[in-house]
């Protein structure tokens, strides 16, 4: 995994729009600058360099703090099966949520609460702890798959061309029916705003810093976030999301199923 890097120049521009205190870490330190791509192809791009075939496993750690100033602190642990889509969260802090989590097989999506050992369906994506974190944080990068992007030229910081992206909807099975992205001249992400299809904006996410990891089915590295901010627009509450403790590596089939996820409090 890479080392943290410092604050990047793009987001000293973004600190007029996003407490600069929270602004503490980047996206990978620009190098020489790759090839345009179409919009499409780009994302195409995105999605091959962030995907990987082997399975996944990580804790992520998650430090909410509200508009009023309160703030909490949050850990689950994620499992994801790429060949069936499969998906599960299991939460460990604060104390009074551990043992609560979510499970996905295929299409098929359930809620666990621990303290009544009770399941319900889901017949909808769903958000992480009650957070605005989502589900679809976790999965495989598919913004080929899920949108089609219009090009809405740079914007420059300190000499620095970042390429915009208009990202329109082709399903309704995403989070956001439009999207923006930034990207720096190495085509990473450093910065995406969902809006609803009405164009009010939802979500704010900075991509504070990557970090590299090999698939050991493919061979090859691929790039995963490492800390990104949040802040949802409408109560203003901002979520540090840490990608910690990442393995690809088979998973036991076991761990994908009730009784496992029932098991992890007995």
């Amino acid at each position: 995994m890479n080392a943290r890097r410092p604050l990047s120049i793009l987001l000293l521009g973004w600190a007029l729009l996003l407490p600069a205190a929270a602004l503490a870490e980047a996206a990978p330190k620009p190098a020489e600058a790759a090839p345009k791509l179409a919009p499409d192809a780009l994302l195409r791009h995105i999605d091959e360099k962030m995907s990987f075939t082997s399975d996944y496993k990580g804790v992520i750690r998650l430090y909410e703090t509200r508009k009023d100033g309160a703030k909490r602190a949050m850990e689950v642990h994620v499992y994801r099966r790429e060949a069936d889509n499969d998906l599960l969260f299991l939460s460990t802090k604060p104390r009074h949520l551990a043992g609560m989590g979510t499970l996905r097989i295929g299409r098929n999506l359930w809620d666990y609460e621990a303290t009544t050992g009770s399941w319900r369906r889901n017949t909808q994506r769903t958000n992480l702890l009650n957070t605005f974190t989502c589900e679809a944080d976790f999965d495989r990068s598919r913004l080929a798959e899920d949108y089609a992007g219009k090009d809405e030229g740079d914007d420059t910081v300190n000499g620095v061309a970042y390429r915009k992206l208009l990202l329109t909807a082709k399903n309704d099975q995403v989070t956001f029916p439009l999207m923006r992205i930034w990207v720096d001249p190495q085509n990473n992400i450093v910065k995406k705003v969902g809006y609803t299809a009405s164009g009010r904006t939802l979500r704010t996410d900075i991509v504070r810093s990557y970090q590299r990891i090999k698939d050991p089915l493919s061979g090859k590295h691929v790039l995963h976030y490492k800390e990104v901010l949040e802040t949802e627009e409408q109560e203003g509450t901002q979520m540090v999301v840490r990608y910690d403790e990442v393995v690809l590596a088979p998973l036991d089939a076991n761990i994908f199923t009730k009784a496992w996820l029932e098991s992890r409090l007995r």
